[in-house]
């Protein structure tokens, strides 16, 4: 890999990658673990003045939340662009390359373009620099480049998900916004967003503000979060649309690629269906609440006139949504597979990486995935609860195959076998130093009624994606079809 040093142009991807890994990378532990003070938008504000603010002058919906953001937020995406809208989406972290967060009309940016707006914005990092010297971080920079991005490709609408909290988040930037969007709340980060969940709730739901045309809150597990954001929402004020509350839904049927559910509008406006039939390529309950939430905020952007979303769209939008690592089937490389005369078992990567998530997938692999015996590889980073997601694989799985990735906060595979110390736990445990040692191991101990699940983390999904192949489309999960036509 090229390097990049100070001052030096930006000429292809490798180096605009190692010029974004010279500052401060949170995400992956370069530098001191940030604590609750030092989060401040004084920094983004600065250099996104320098580029004549890039992140005004288009349609905007910003999504917090502590689950589900990103698949919301994909969802929203596909919609709109179905509807014939030029799109602008920005999520984080990243599945294998930094381009994936910042995408236009779908694909992420060619790396060219990437490195490109890299060196643009570089002179604006060194100038803000030398102006005001200081601390930048690499997530700041990647949320300017998006706006930058964003700006130069004209987009109607953009998509903007919060990187950590919302209050304070390098994204909560705007001087107003078309929807603040809340989504599924839980405990998280809480060296940073508090130990309450309503403190959570409250970081969360400061994406809510004088500017914000309407608020939309996801079905929640936490009553008490709800009603966090529900005063957020009173005191600016804002209306609100409360997702559970004002619609309902319930499973319609699985097929091999994806899932069908209803949906009844409770309140429904001039021009809307109150009920219709969807077809989701991403599978889990959980991914329909997000789809609950991505269609009650197309429903108030369209009440609005923001934007103008025919049914025939949001069917198609619904449809056609691609958002990987969440409940993704692949097939195992032959030299993987045992010489079982019933096949190979079947592999599902699933980037849930906190109790929560960790139940959720789980909890969909019984319900779409039928399988005898589970099998699971499982890496964590440092800063998740290991112990709380060990305690719900033993609950479900037979085997158990400890492994790391190559993230700097990854922890190493025989703690993460330590955590399975549940004497009652029929299963076992193995380690191995890698994602491909773990897939060779569980194919040859599988059988083919089995199930091998990859969870744990995104970079641990990520490795496991490069190993795999994409299962043949008349297998599992094609790509959907428009259910209108």
């Amino acid at each position: 890999m090229s390097t990049t040093a100070a001052g030096e142009p930006i000429s292809d991807y490798p180096q605009a990658v190692d010029w974004l890994m010279s500052f401060a990378d949170f995400e992956r532990g370069s530098g001191p673990r940030r604590s609750k003070g030092d989060f401040a938008l004084d920094r983004i504000r600065s250099i996104l003045r320098r580029l004549a603010d890039p992140q005004h002058g288009r349609a905007t919906i910003h999504i917090a939340g502590s689950k589900g953001k990103g698949s919301t937020a994909a969802i929203i995406e596909s919609i709109l662009r179905a509807a014939g809208f030029r799109t602008g989406l920005f999520t984080s972290p990243h599945l294998q390359e930094f381009t994936e967060r910042i995408r236009i009309l779908g694909p992420p940016l060619p790396e060219v373009e990437f490195a490109r707006l890299c060196e643009q914005l570089r002179h604006v990092i060194e100038a803000d620099q030398e102006e005001e010297p200081g601390h930048v971080s690499t997530f700041e920079i990647l949320t300017a480049l998006g706006f930058h991005a964003f700006h130069a490709h004209d987009v109607d609408v953009q998509i903007v998900e919060v990187g950590l909290g919302g209050r304070l988040d390098s994204t909560n930037v705007f001087s107003r916004t078309d929807a603040a969007v809340i989504t599924s709340l839980s405990h998280e980060h809480t060296d940073i967003l508090g130990d309450r969940i309503t403190q959570i709730a409250s970081e969360k739901a400061g994406i809510i503000s004088a500017g914000c045309r309407t608020a939309v809150l996801a079905p929640q597990r936490f009553a008490e979060a709800a009603a966090v954001v529900r005063n957020a929402a009173d005191d600016v004020p804002v209306p609100l649309v409360d997702v559970g509350a004002d619609y309902v839904t319930e499973p319609a049927g699985v097929e091999t690629w994806g899932q069908w559910f209803r949906v009844a509008r409770r309140k429904p406006r001039p021009g809307e269906e109150p009920s219709a039939m969807h077809l989701l390529p991403l599978l889990g309950s959980h991914q329909v609440d997000n789809a609950l939430t991505a269609i009650a905020t197309i429903d108030a952007l369209n009440a609005a006139g923001v934007v103008s979303v025919p049914s025939e769209a949001l069917h198609r939008g619904l449809a056609t949504v691609r958002w990987p690592a969440r409940l993704e089937p692949f097939e195992l490389p032959e030299s993987f597979v045992a010489n079982d005369p019933g096949g190979p078992p079947k592999v599902v990567i699933d980037g849930a990486h906190n109790a929560e998530s960790v139940q959720r997938a789980l909890d969909a692999c019984r319900d779409y995935f039928p399988h005898e015996q589970l099998h699971v590889i499982f890496g964590v980073l440092g800063d998740k609860a290991l112990s709380d997601m060990a305690n719900i694989i033993q609950t479900r799985s037979s085997h158990v195959y400890a492994t790391t990735s190559d993230h700097p906060r990854a922890r190493p595979p025989q703690q993460v076998a330590d955590a399975f110390v549940d004497p009652e736990w029929g299963g076992g445990v193995t380690v191995h130093a890698d994602p491909e040692s773990a897939l060779s191991a569980a194919g040859h101990q599988a059988h083919a009624g089995d199930l091998i699940v990859v969870l744990g983390s995104l970079s641990v999904a990520a490795d496991a994606r490069r190993i795999l192949s994409a299962p043949p489309e008349s297998q599992v999960l094609r790509r959907a079809e428009d259910p209108t036509v």
